[in-house]
């Protein structure tokens, strides 16, 4: 006979088996969520100016399915690119860093380069690129984001960076000019 501990509670009796599954999941939920989740745009914008290479935004829904299904896989997408600066947002959380993004469904991938391109100038708004669900084929959105992270190169950029500024013509941010 199993016995935990001295009083035997967690074998014996179901209540006390079914509440340990739940921390046990919760804690597993706790560990895994290592990516931090923007809640508001200025936390979105102050990852422009990090030192990181290129940044690598997971766009969801809290009401999105398929955005619950990939968000385990985007994570461990992010530990093989420790250079970059990987995030998850909620649209509805942070609406303007979603309209500067570019998203428009969900889950998205948003890839921005920072820094600079190989020959020198630098990565804007231009360059960004959006990976979003064709035709409802929610399992090809990380596969081909991951392939955009690869083949774009980024150069060390050894100044400070700058805040990207509002730009009215657009309604989103821009890089400073340099």
């Amino acid at each position: 006979r199993f016995s935990c501990g001295s009083s035997g509670s967690a074998a014996q009796n179901p209540r006390a088996r079914v509440q340990s599954a739940m921390a046990v999941r919760l804690s597993r939920r706790l560990l895994s969520a290592t990516l931090p989740a923007i809640k508001d745009f200025a936390e979105y914008e102050a990852i422009k100016t990090s030192k990181a290479q290129m940044m690598v935004g997971y766009f969801t829904g809290h009401w999105s399915t398929a955005s619950k299904m990939y968000k385990e896989q985007f994570e461990a997408m992010a530990k093989s690119y420790p250079k970059y600066s990987f995030y998850t947002c909620d649209i509805d959380d942070a609406p303007l860093a979603a309209y500067d993004a570019e998203v428009t469904e969900v889950p998205s991938v948003v890839i921005q380069p920072l820094g600079l391109k190989p020959d020198g100038s630098y990565y804007d708004k231009t360059d960004m690129v959006v990976v979003a669900p064709e035709l409802a084929k929610f399992d090809q959105v990380l596969p081909k984001a991951k392939a955009v992270v690869d083949s774009i190169e980024v150069l060390d950029d050894e100044g400070e960076r700058q805040p990207w500024q509002f730009d009215p013509a657009t309604g989103t941010t821009l890089p400073p000019h340099k």
